[in-house]
């Protein structure tokens, strides 16, 4: 296999009969999925679409989701999946960003594609919900769709959403997504017999590389639109759910979910955690409630999937993110670009065949992030003397206190210890003067002060780790998997 293409067709030529996805209770087999992949594919050359353009998919996960990634891929183009929780003003920039031909589309978001399309004079297309452009004919044709495509083609643009600035365009080929399928699912050791849950949107680099990791292996896709807590624990139970990929946010709703009979959860092999740390209290109470300890896959949209923690020792291990995956090599690297010693923290950086080159058309992001062969993350982390990869913090965000570096993690533990405070995010701010701060928001349980914060800190910590600024807040803003949004703070 060398092309995303070749990958889709060997699932298809080795198990035709074996049912691909499953939605609201309605199964396709592989054979029905390919037939609806040409059928598409069909559609969008009839309606002009060439090899190296753009198609954006805003879609909900659904069939016609991953109709649309592979029937994109089959002529060559290029897929910008766009998550449908993103408002206007977010659609406008993906969309102008990527300069798409044509916009994918659900009946429900018919008009906010249409007003991004509008500004750069792409079509829009619904192929899901009434009164649809495209419908599957299903009619037993057989469509042919050969197109020359090399490993190297660009497949796939994806957006990596820093704390600040404009998310950066990262462009994924063929060779890159094949590498992350094979990588992934080898370590991991997905069979055909696999029934894989998707409720984390499948425009996400995590979602993505678990999805093309599935088909790989000719595993069974089940597929939500949304979040729904119930429907979750229904299917898992009822469809003997063997993997379930999700975020701590989603791990800690289930576990605190109200059930009125026990549930059997005992088909689930692997619970993979990412988008955000994972939280001991929520490692422990997921599995208290259904017997299976999540464990923790760490990726980053510019390399896909890094490392996932497999370790037979999970209760001791929780917080690691694992071993590097296949193929994928981790080095933890000092200021002075100088290899780390074991378990001595430094910068993490990989050298992956699934990465990304640098970011499209900003020259100097690229230079700084991608050196040497090794795109440097901007995450702090160990390595310990078993190869254990522990995060330890953003870079990035560390606070310049008059010399003295504040690690906000450590602030946020101490804090979160506080009987009153539920959620909590530390970061760096600057005063009128450029001096750097320490800023607290803070979701409390109860009313609490800011008085009963910096007394709680007082003798804990040093002075100027306490926190300047303190707000608190009802919620925290964050992304749909689970990541804080820094800049909206």
């Amino acid at each position: 296999m060398r092309t995303v293409p070749d990958l889709f067709k060997s699932a298809v030529k080795d198990n035709p009969n074996r049912i691909a996805v499953v939605e609201d209770g309605i199964e396709i087999t592989y054979a029905t999925l390919y037939s609806m992949v040409q059928d598409l594919s069909s559609f969008l050359l009839k309606r002009g679409v060439v090899k190296g353009e753009r198609v954006a998919i805003l879609l909900p996960n659904s069939f016609e989701y991953i109709v649309a990634f592979f029937g994109i891929a089959c002529i060559g183009a290029v897929s910008v999946p766009i998550n449908t929780a993103y408002k206007e003003e977010e659609v406008n920039y993906f969309i102008t960003n990527s300069s798409p031909r044509i916009v994918i589309t659900e009946a429900k978001l018919k008009t906010l594609a249409e007003k991004a399309a509008r500004v750069i004079g792409a079509g829009v297309v619904v192929i899901k919900g009434v009164e649809t452009n495209w419908a599957h004919s299903n009619d037993g044709r057989e469509f042919s769709i050969d197109c020359s495509i090399d490993p190297q083609d660009e497949a796939l643009y994806l957006y990596s959403t820093g704390s600040t600035g404009k998310p950066k365009r990262v462009v994924r080929t063929h060779f890159n997504l094949i590498a992350l399928a094979e990588n992934h699912s080898q370590t991991v050791g997905w069979t055909e017999n696999d029934r894989i849950l998707f409720v984390v949107p499948l425009s996400h680099t995590y979602a993505l590389g678990n999805f093309i990791s599935s088909i790989r292996v000719c595993a069974t896709l089940y597929v939500l639109g949304s979040f729904n807590r119930n429907k979750v624990i229904d299917i898992i139970e009822k469809e003997s759910i063997s993997i379930f990929p999700a975020v701590p946010f989603m791990l800690n709703v289930l576990a605190e979910s109200f059930m009125q009979r026990p549930r059997d959860f005992s088909s689930l092999k692997l619970v993979i955690s990412a988008g955000s740390p994972l939280s001991k209290g929520v490692f422990f109470k997921f599995h208290k409630r259904f017997g299976v300890y999540p464990r923790q896959l760490y990726g980053s949209t510019e390399t896909g999937v890094i490392s996932i923690n497999l370790s037979e020792d999970i209760e001791n291990m929780y917080y690691s993110v694992g071993r590097p995956v296949k193929n994928v090599e981790v080095k933890i690297v000092r200021e002075d670009g100088a290899l780390a010693d074991i378990d001595e923290v430094g910068e993490i950086a990989v050298k992956s065949p699934s990465m990304a080159s640098g970011y499209y058309d900003l020259s100097e992001e690229t230079d700084k992030a991608f050196r040497n062969g090794y795109y440097f993350t901007g995450d702090l982390g160990v390595i310990d003397k078993e190869g254990y990869i522990f995060i330890k913090g953003r870079k990035k965000m560390f606070i310049n206190i008059s010399g003295n570096k504040v690690n906000p993690g450590e602030v946020e533990d101490l804090l979160l210890r506080h009987p009153k405070i539920k959620e909590i995010v530390v970061f760096g701010v600057n005063d009128a003067s450029g001096n750097e701060l320490v800023k607290a928001v803070i979701v409390p349980k109860d009313g609490m002060s800011v008085k009963d914060v910096v007394d709680f800190c007082d003798g804990k910590i040093a002075d100027y780790k306490i926190p300047r600024i303190i707000e608190f807040k009802s919620k925290i803003p964050k992304s749909p998997t689970g990541k804080v949004l820094i800049e909206h703070l």
